[in-house]
């Protein structure tokens, strides 16, 4: 990749995340979301207004992208799409102002060993302590409707047979 990119079109956006992945100025897999969200949020503006970055309004086409791909692409990945997208962009063309200062706006996240074996922050007064597993408990409401016309043994035999069934501690 050049020193400078010149021009901050949807063609130089792609050949910045591949380099900023190759030279580990941003994770590879980071980079790689990246270029797949640009590329297919970015593939619905044709070659003119792909040309320059800077004049493109994102929110009309994230709109126009979610218009296309309604019923094809299931609303959580259009966000995260959208999303990546978003900071692709922004990252590309802060490169392009200065490349020599550039950080990526990336956050990186601890991975899951490093937030397991975390100590955990106490808060003032409070002490976290252990829970003993308990079983847990069912409550059930039994609604009974007995015809009039039952008579006190069939009713006996009713209730008992519930006590057999479901016994009451």
């Amino acid at each position: 990749m050049a020193e400078t990119i010149v021009q901050p079109s949807r063609a130089n956006l792609i050949e910045f995340l591949e380099f900023a992945g190759d030279k580990g100025l941003m994770k590879k897999a980071t980079a790689g979301s990246y270029k797949k969200a640009a590329n297919i949020i970015l593939g619905i503006i044709d070659e003119a207004e792909a040309s320059d970055l800077t004049k493109i309004d994102l929110d009309d086409i994230f709109y126009r992208h979610r218009n296309k791909a309604a019923g094809k692409i299931v609303p959580p990945t259009l966000k995260a799409y959208e999303t990546r997208t978003r900071a692709a962009v922004n990252n590309f063309l802060e490169y392009i102002k200065d490349p020599t200062t550039w950080k990526p706006g990336v956050q990186q996240r601890p991975s899951r060993a490093k937030k397991a074996a975390a100590p955990t922050k106490k808060s003032k007064g409070l002490e976290r302590r252990e829970v003993p597993f308990q079983q847990p408990s069912i409550h059930i409401d039994l609604q009974i409707h007995i015809s009039p016309e039952a008579t006190p043994k069939q009713i006996d035999q009713i209730f008992d047979s519930i006590s057999r069934h479901l016994p009451l501690k």
